[in-house]
């Protein structure tokens, strides 16, 4: 049915005004509407489109709220590949990577480059494409030539727009950016959940991924999320005469681009630039991590070109991790599933590097010490890595009074055992193994995680409830609850239904493979990686029980360390008693077929590789699997013997360690296209 003209016209103004408002207030931060004449207008459009749907365009204001949820994420090819970043750390490499530019372009080589600085978001990597100015595709970036097709997510961001500001747009372009979680939307969301009586969120950019990838866009029209610019992809139709033309350009066209961007003319500028944007992270309302430093001409761009996945014109600038000041209020001790006894500092909390932070890791006893932190102490607290929480240092001259100093406890506070200190070791320990309620639960629980047995149904607080209850004081304990049904079924927050799907994963658990129960039985330094490498190597429990520090040796990564902890682990009495009540009561350890040595001509064939950092396009474990099924060998720390280094996003020290070595680093992209290969 033919809209009358009339009604069109009172569309496109209504349109066009809610437009100009929402660019005002989500880009410009200049609101020009109060908030109920804005919801008058938007009624009125939505009414409008409500009698004459064939109105209702992709590019309407109205489309931002959010529509179906999906079936699933399609796969998304970019016309063009969106590249990853080589990082630097310190000003040192950025001097070099000036040389580098100027070695390349040789005599063409400008007196002073001219550079752009823009701070480096830390969000989730975005592409949108505009056919004749209309979006008409959104995608993550993926591992740079596949993304997902989360167009429906990505109309809900209130700050991009659903079509470019512009009379005449370009036939088609790429616009690139990042799509972050503002701070104090990311807190109010996370007051929402803890009232609605759901887990926090842990941190923005996690919130943002999730979100933006959830199957149902209400999700993300909900979420306070921003798009920012940096970049183009392919572009028909228009020149944007370098990376400064671009974000002017792009400004036109309705996009927000990040706060600071810095041209520079000349190293040394950058280097000052490099530092005001530091200095400007903490009053920004979403998180960066860095910035990136680009040759700003197109044309020497285009000279430099391009190094593997990366561009040769480009480089980010990784800052280091976000600290904050707050109140020390108290030093509680934890026993660990060794019996380690570890400090822990609840603080007043703080929102440091992108998350609120009350709970602070004090290492041990000797760095508490070291630090002089006392309870009541004003102290500078930071994100390691920007993941975990740590004090700096305390602040002594803030200090109200003679504060006391933290007294470390000489017995358990779980079992009053005294404690004891192991030579060349800064740990101190519980020695109680066998009685101490903390190591038993926690010990009880790692056998149940999803990487060793993998007992569906016992998390922590069921654990509690059945080391407290008398039910399960050891391991093989739990493979007698089929005995105890009715008692399982009456503990708090269980019922009959709860325990047996409990008693179901147990006797599921009872065939898992050995490799994954070696890892449970919690021997010291023997991780997931070491257990699979010893059953590729002997092939049964009973090979490697019975096997000499030699024979131990001779696997791969596996040295004197941990050979003398599995010799020392299977020696004693009580761990063999405890591998053959496990068996009694129905655990297989069934042997494993052993390895063969890896075959072919594979990039990955006969390598250890290490995997560190956030990879966009895959978790860690599945991309140790990866390399393990292309014939490589993943290890969890960079030596001499590391052939490759995959480094994703806030690669930290292993990657510094990698480079001092000489180990070959991959970016993401560049791995996953020699996992193709």
């Amino acid at each position: 049915m033919t809209v009358p003209a009339d009604v069109q016209a009172r569309w496109r103004s209504l349109a066009d005004e809610i437009r100009r408002h929402d660019h005002s207030y989500y880009v410009l931060a200049r609101p020009t509407i109060a908030d109920p004449e804005y919801d008058r207008l938007f009624r009125s459009l939505a009414d409008l489109e409500g009698e004459h749907p064939a109105l209702r365009t992709p590019d309407s204001p109205t489309q931002r709220v959010g529509g179906a949820p999906l079936d699933s994420l399609n796969k998304f090819e970019h016309p063009t590949p969106m590249l990853s970043l080589s990082n630097s750390y310190d000003e040192g490499e950025i001097r070099d990577f000036d040389e580098r530019i100027r070695k390349l372009l040789g005599d063409g080589a400008p007196e002073q480059i001219t550079y752009l600085v823009e701070p480096k978001l830390d969000g989730i990597a975005m592409e949108l494409i505009y056919d004749d100015g209309v979006l008409t595709v959104g995608a993550t970036r993926g591992d740079g030539r596949i993304g997902e097709d989360v167009t429906e997510s990505v109309r809900t961001v209130r700050n991009l727009p659903l079509r470019l500001q512009t009379a005449a747009p370009p036939a088609r372009v790429a616009v690139r950016g990042e799509i972050v979680m503002t701070r104090d939307g990311f807190q109010v969301l996370n007051q929402r959940r803890v009232a609605a009586g759901l887990e926090p969120y842990v941190n923005a950019r996690n919130s943002t991924a999730g979100t933006v990838r959830n199957l149902d866009p209400t999700n993300a029209a909900a979420a306070p999320l921003r798009f920012f610019a940096h970049s183009a992809g392919i572009a028909q139709g228009v020149d944007f005469e370098g990376q400064a033309g671009f974000l002017a350009a792009a400004q036109g066209y309705g996009f927000a681009v990040a706060e600071g961007v810095q041209p520079c003319v000349g190293i040394d500028t950058v280097v000052d630039a490099l530092h005001v944007i530091e200095a400007l992270r903490p009053k920004l309302n979403y998180d960066i991590d860095g910035a990136v430093v680009k040759v700003d001409s197109a044309l020497l761009q285009d000279e430099l070109g391009f190094v593997s996945r990366s561009p040769r014109w480009a480089i980010a600038f990784k800052f280091a991790a976000e600290q904050q000041v707050t109140t020390l209020r108290a030093i509680d001790v934890q026993v660990g599933r060794t019996g380690a006894v570890t400090p822990v500092g609840r603080v007043e909390p703080v929102f440091v590097g992108g998350v609120t932070v009350s709970n602070i890791t004090l290492h041990n006893r000797d760095e508490i010490e070291r630090k002089d932190i006392r309870v009541g102490d004003r102290v500078v607290v930071q994100r390691a890595g920007d993941v975990i929480p740590q004090i700096v240092e305390s602040l002594p001259d803030e200090r109200a009074g003679d504060l006391p100093r933290f007294v470390y406890p000489t017995h358990c506070p779980e079992c009053a055992t005294p404690l004891v200190e192991t030579e060349g070791e800064v740990v101190v320990r519980c020695p109680n193994s066998l009685g101490c309620p903390a190591q038993i639960k926690a010990s009880i629980e790692h056998w149940a995680s999803r990487d060793a047995a993998d007992v569906e149904g016992l998390g922590s607080k069921l654990v509690e409830q059945l080391v407290d209850s008398g039910l399960a004081t050891t391991v093989p304990d739990l493979y007698r609850l089929h005995n105890k049904r009715d008692l399982v079924a009456g503990l708090e927050r269980m019922a009959v239904k709860s325990a047996d799907n409990l008693l179901a994963g147990l006797e599921a658990s009872r065939s898992a493979p050995t490799r994954k129960l070696i890892f449970g039985l919690g021997i010291r330094h023997v991780g997931q990686g070491t257990s699979k490498r010893l059953m590729n190597h002997f092939g049964s429990l009973d090979a490697i029980t019975a096997a000499t520090r030699e024979e131990l040796e001779a696997v791969e990564d596996i040295g004197p360390i941990v050979a003398d902890h599995l010799i020392e682990w299977f020696g004693e009495e009580r761990n063999r008693e405890l591998v053959a009540q496990l068996r009694e009561r129905g655990v297989q350890f069934p042997d494993e077929a052993r390895a063969e040595a890896p075959t072919g001509d594979g990039p990955f064939v006969g390598k250890v590789v290490v995997v560190t950092g956030t990879l966009e396009s895959m978790g860690r474990k599945e991309a140790q699997a990866a390399i393990e099924a292309a014939g490589g060998t993943s290890t969890g720390s960079v030596s001499a013997k590391t052939d490759f280094l995959v480094a994703g996003a806030k690669a930290g020290s292993k990657l510094a360690r990698a480079n001092k070595l000489g180990v070959a680093v991959l970016d993401e992209a560049t791995f996953r296209s020699m996992l193709e290969a």
